[in-house]
């Protein structure tokens, strides 16, 4: 589970770095390390690069507390560590399809991530009435 949890980490590193990436293929190094006071409006790609990280940060507390969770807990079985690679996966597969556009991939792999989610949560919650 600490390596799937390192995963994500690093997937969190990958899409924070990825904005910036599509800032400076549009402004330039000069205008990205500078103040950014007077920047155009963002590409396609840099769009959706944003909207796709804030998506990632929206289901990162969850994935990590129930990770963490499952640690803390014990409860490293076959069912954890298949939800967080199907976590992981997704996320993957999740933000390629957001940029790229692929609709409907990306709300499918949207709900395969939630299902990862929910295959975490399941020997967790029987401690909860421990």
């Amino acid at each position: 589970m600490l390596l799937m949890i390192l995963l994500v980490l690093l997937l969190l590193l990958v899409q924070v770095m990825l904005p910036g990436n599509y800032l400076t293929k549009q402004v330039g190094t000069q205008a990205q390390t500078g103040p950014r006071d007077n920047l155009p409006e963002p590409t396609v790609e840099l769009a959706r690069s944003r909207r796709a990280l804030g998506n990632l940060q929206e289901t990162l507390p969850v994935f990590l507390t129930l990770a963490i969770l499952s640690v803390v807990l014990g409860e490293q079985g076959w069912l954890s560590l298949v939800g967080g690679g199907v976590y992981f996966v997704a996320r993957s597969i999740y933000v390629v399809c957001y940029v790229r556009g692929l609709s409907p991939w990306r709300s499918i792999c949207f709900m395969a991530s939630l299902l990862g989610i929910v295959l975490l949560a399941i020997p967790v919650i029987p401690h909860i009435w421990a």
